[in-house]
């Protein structure tokens, strides 16, 4: 299986709503109906040294793929991103990339293979970071999702990519859910505490369910 499009997300400046009181549990992922890999999270509100805001745990594993990845996103009270660091390893070797705001740019240092590099790219309350490994960090596009829809822009850091869409939140009796649209689309279930619950992306098959720790 190719490398499941598991996001690595991180809003800049949407409040993380659902970071008011710790939780955590393990995202089962399943590919045309198999299971292809669990990622174990928590969310807990704090940063290092007790500095207000929000941090977010994962460690992933997808063994068909030989893909293993570890990620910590630290938001701040009001969700501008304050530090994100990620590892991967996978057949083409550990990639690790270290991120943080700096007013209207993000910083990004990348390590893979024996290298290293750094560069910059713009910031904004409309910037996600993704990655391929780690689709638990969706909790951010939930936070930033709106009624009239949030127009979002993706970078993936480590290949490069980039995408447009848009983040729509649907309540009604039935419950919460955010449609996504655009360069990526699928839907978004929340549970009662605007918790992420369940993923499901059509296109490729992939279906996401949150397990409780």
């Amino acid at each position: 299986m190719r490398a499941t499009s598991v996001a690595v997300t991180m809003l800049l400046c949407a409040a993380p709503a659902a970071a008011q009181e710790a939780f955590g549990g393990t995202l089962v992922v399943q590919q045309g109906g198999h299971e292809a890999g669990r990622e174990k999270f928590t969310l807990q509100p704090g940063r290092e040294r007790g500095v207000a805001g929000s941090t977010l745990t994962v460690e992933s594993r997808y063994p068909a793929a030989r893909v293993q990845a570890s990620a910590t996103l630290q938001r701040t009270e009001q969700g501008a991103l304050a530090l994100f660091k990620l590892r991967v390893d996978s057949p083409d070797g550990p990639v690790s990339i270290l991120a943080a705001g700096s007013g209207a740019r993000l910083i990004v240092r990348t390590e893979a293979k024996g290298t290293e590099t750094g560069g910059d790219m713009p910031a904004g309350p409309d910037v996600v970071l993704l990655d391929d490994n780690v689709y638990a960090l969706y909790t951010a596009v939930a936070d930033a999702a709106t009624a009239a829809g949030a127009r979002l822009r993706a970078v993936f850091p480590r290949s490069g990519r980039r995408a447009a869409f848009t983040a729509r939140r649907e309540t009604s009796a039935g419950g919460t859910r955010v449609q996504l649209s655009g360069e990526i689309s699928g839907t978004l279930t929340l549970d009662a505490n605007g918790r992420l619950q369940r993923l499901d992306f059509p296109s490729s098959g992939i279906v996401i369910t949150r397990q409780e720790s």
